[in-house]
């Protein structure tokens, strides 16, 4: 009898503790300014988060309903919601890294400055640069390859401009790609001055010369992703919508989510080639918590700054090439009818 009654009240008394026990969290914040951005825009003072997602957000503090990893008081200071980016390339941003920065230069004599003083130090086959920009020039006009030919006779340049639609290239690099003043690209232009190749290069014809690049290794690409997530997550970016990527770039992030080893979430647009055509219209969408795939990046114009966008009238410092247009017009509309049709949902 007395060990029934002892057996009973142990009973009980574990039944009363694992009702009583806490909720685990990984972490809970307190006494924040904390911005829900809810359908009302409301504000709390209390998160608790566990597995990378937030349990609940309150006026109250949550570290007394939650068993929590860890408390901290954030002091009123503010506390809000990973920034999105709705459009960016956080795929090229994180490989650029280790290229020439021509960002923020003020002359194309800057330009080869930042490129002699680079070339130093470059390892890779290639000496790739981007994110000049004629429009901050004092001369603001394309710039030609001659400096690049006179530096660099036996080395390939590839220089980005800022926008992604237009390069500046040597003459080592036209050779290799096979570009002379009678190369014609469906969507592109290559540039001429006199009858001669400036190594401007614009839009569709950019690939072309992209393709001969050798590819970087996986480990390079994983160590560079993590330095652009580290920058990114520094300024609170934490989603990203990447425009045009391959099939091969989308499911290197993917396993290196998978592996824990990348935590940014990623909304993919894949890049509208045959082969990556081929395989998501055929596999359909693809998703986890971090990485969503379904829908293509399809080029409808060009971009302003390299003279490529389509306008009624000629630009103040270049004669639009009607026919180059018209062309870019009739493939989109067929890649949008093709697109439809097939159906990647």
């Amino acid at each position: 009898m007395i060990r029934t009654f002892l057996n009973a009240v142990f009973a009980s008394a574990l039944l009363f503790s694992s009702c009583n026990k806490k909720p685990g969290a990984d972490l809970v914040l307190v006494n924040g300014n904390i911005y829900t951005v809810d359908s009302i825009f409301s504000k709390a003072t209390s998160v608790a988060i566990a597995n990378g997602k937030i349990l609940e957000v309150s006026v109250n503090d949550l570290s007394k309903k939650y068993e929590a990893k860890e408390v901290v008081d954030v002091a009123g200071k503010p506390v809000y919601p990973g920034i999105i980016d709705a459009h960016c390339h956080f795929y090229g941003y994180s490989t650029d890294l280790v290229k020439c920065s021509l960002f923020g230069t003020e002359s194309f004599e800057e330009v080869i400055e930042r490129v002699k003083e680079y070339s130093k130090t470059n390892k890779f086959s290639w000496i790739l640069g981007r994110g000049w920009d004629q429009n901050d020039w004092e001369k603001k006009e394309f710039p030609d390859k001659h400096a690049l030919d006179s530096l660099f006779p036996d080395i390939p340049v590839y220089l980005m401009r800022i926008d992604g639609h237009a390069i500046l290239v040597n003459q080592k690099a036209l050779d290799i790609a096979g570009i002379n003043t009678a190369t014609k690209v469906n969507g592109g232009e290559v540039e001429l001055r006199d009858g001669k190749l400036t190594g401007i290069l614009i839009d569709n014809v950019v690939d072309s010369v992209k393709k001969f690049i050798p590819a970087f290794s996986n480990e390079y690409k994983a160590e560079a992703l993590l330095t652009g997530q580290k920058n990114c997550f520094a300024v609170g970016l934490t989603t990203v919508c990447d425009a045009g990527l391959e099939k091969d770039e989308i499911f290197l992030i993917d396993s290196l989510q998978k592996a824990g080893v990348l935590d940014m979430r990623m909304y993919a647009m894949v890049a509208y080639t045959d082969a990556n055509k081929k395989y998501f219209l055929e596999k359909g969408k693809y998703k986890t918590d971090y990485m969503n795939v379904r829908s293509f990046k399809i080029y409808g114009d060009g971009a302003l700054g390299s003279r490529g966008a389509c306008l009624l009238h000629d630009y103040s410092d270049k004669k639009i090439t009607k026919d180059f247009y018209c062309k870019i017009i009739t493939n989109l509309s067929w890649q949008q009818k093709s697109a439809t049709n097939t159906g990647f949902k």
